[in-house]
């Protein structure tokens, strides 16, 4: 007599050992992405939230203090207020707290965090934050808000 039927036991078996063969899978795919994103959200995430908090309370010190000199230079304290005044009439202030670190992308000696953020007028706004290691230090060389 055959049997065409595997008895119930093995059934369970053999799905478990495909659930945990699939599980183990995906995760060694999606390791190498949750890694590099934990390891750049560690320097990102805290001068990002100091950016955009810094814009809501008019803040050029506290905005700029992570940016290298060039970006100084080409967003200066006195260039501030006009850029505030466009970013508040689009999407205006940041929700605290609310951004996600989405992407990251590294290429060269730049490392690009971007994150999906929400404000008072917007939701979901993509901020991206370039960073290069100078002098030891992640400093920030460009900055977008999408």
């Amino acid at each position: 007599m055959i049997t065409i039927f595997k008895k119930e036991g093995e059934m369970k078996r053999n799905k478990l050992l495909l659930i945990l063969a699939l599980t183990v899978a995906i995760i060694l795919i999606a390791l190498p992405t949750f890694t590099g994103c934990g390891k750049v959200a560690q320097f990102s995430d805290p001068i990002t939230e100091n950016i955009l908090i810094s814009m809501n309370k008019a803040d050029y010190v506290g905005f700029s203090m992570d940016f290298d000199e060039t970006m100084k230079a080409e967003l200066t304290e006195a260039a501030f207020p006009d850029f505030l005044a466009q970013i508040n009439g689009v999407i205006g202030n940041y929700k605290e707290g609310s951004k996600k670190i989405v992407e990251v992308s590294i290429k060269n000696d730049l490392t690009t965090a971007t994150y999906t953020a929400d404000f008072e007028k917007a939701e979901d706004v993509s901020v991206e934050v370039t960073f290069k290691k100078i002098n030891n230090q992640m400093k920030v060389v460009g900055l977008w808000l999408k």
